[in-house]
Order: structure tokens, then sequence, then C-alpha cells
């Protein structure tokens, strides 16, 4: 049986907003469904998903997890903060 939870029960256990839940689920990031204008989640597929990061995030951790920089350079009044130069 499936264990039906709110949008507020999804924000609280991913410790997300609710609004981001609602984002989340309307651009498909995570599974759910409509009931009227209230979104339900099914709890189990919710687990199943961080699972499935956390064990991607595992199988990547040999790989770098920062990136390199790849945009304009800085100029040198606002890495320093100060007016001049």
């Amino acid at each position: 049986m499936a264990n039906i939870v709110t949008a507020k029960e999804i924000s609280q256990y991913l410790k997300l907003s609710e609004s981001t839940v609602y984002k989340l689920a309307s651009a498909g990031e995570i599974p759910g469904f409509k009931i009227g204008d209230s979104w339900r989640f099914d709890m189990d597929l919710i687990m199943s998903m961080v699972s499935s990061a956390l064990k991607e995030a595992m199988r990547r951790k040999d790989q770098p997890s920062v990136q390199p920089f790849r945009g304009k350079e800085i100029p040198r009044r606002a890495q320093t903060g100060k007016k001049g130069e």
C-alpha cells in the first residue's frame, strides 16, 4: 500500500520549503500527482529517489566536486574591495 503524504511532509523530510517542493513537482523533478488543486506524493517513491541520488553521489565521489572556473576574470577592484585600484 502506498504511503501518500502532503507537500508539507515532503518539505520537512527533504529540508526544503514547500514552495520548492511545488516547483520541483511541477517541473517533474520529484514524483508526485495532483488531486484537484492539491499535490500528493508517495513517500516510498521519494525515499527511493533520495536513495538513488545518494548512490550516484557515492559512485562519483572519486570525481572532483568543484568544477574549474570558466567565466570572465573578476576585475582587481572587485577582488580587493578597494576603490581606485
